[in-house]
């Protein structure tokens, strides 16, 4: 934990604001072989240059094309990585996420809220929505400072390429099934349905 705060050997991996862990979010989710003993520094290396290897040459396209930074890909990817339970939710998320970033509405994303707590919850409460930091996208407009997880490539690709919808809201139901809904009223009628 203490390497990832500083670990950081490409350059795109640069925070625009103080992250947590420089590391955070490129670290690639896979299963790895590490002989016992290998230092911190040496795993570190081994999943951020497997991020870099699958971070292909068309996917860095799309972002710049996108008008997105390398980081902000993976920064939006990973919140798409935890609000998603199944896979033909991540495109969806994606989109609500860029058209909320597009009118300049606050993201109001739980997963950033769950990243500032001491442990998961089932359901963020009003109080946690009130969190002190540059992480809480409910008192903070635009991305969070960095990544909140370590995005596999579905949710990349969900942000690369995000479902074509007129949707501003989603919410979860407890079996993980996001529901969706373009305006707040429908929105909270869904939200008290299933919750």
């Amino acid at each position: 934990m203490e390497a990832a705060k500083r670990f950081g050997p490409y350059r795109y991996m640069k925070p625009v604001r103080e992250a947590q862990f420089r590391a955070e979010g490129f670290l690639f989710p896979d299963t790895y072989e590490v002989e016992p003993g290998t230092s911190a520094e040496a795993i570190l290396q081994m999943m951020v240059r497997n991020f870099d290897d699958k971070l292909t040459d068309e996917m860095r396209e799309k972002a710049e094309k996108l008008n997105l930074s390398i980081y902000e890909l993976v920064t939006l990817a990973s919140l798409v990585e935890k609000e998603a339970r199944f896979e033909e939710d991540r495109p969806m998320i994606a989109q609500v996420f860029f058209k909320r970033l597009e009118i300049n509405m606050p993201l109001q994303s739980d997963t950033t809220i769950q990243y500032l707590l001491d442990a998961p919850k089932e359901d963020v409460t009003y109080a946690d929505t009130e969190i002190d930091s540059p992480y809480n996208t409910y008192q903070h407009y635009g991305l969070p400072p960095g990544p909140v997880a370590n995005p596999g490539l579905a949710s990349i690709e969900a942000v690369l390429e995000p479902a074509e919808t007129d949707y501003l809201y989603f919410v979860a139901d407890r079996a993980g099934h996001n529901h969706y809904s373009k305006d707040y009223d429908t929105h909270m009628e869904i939200v008290n349905r299933v919750r």
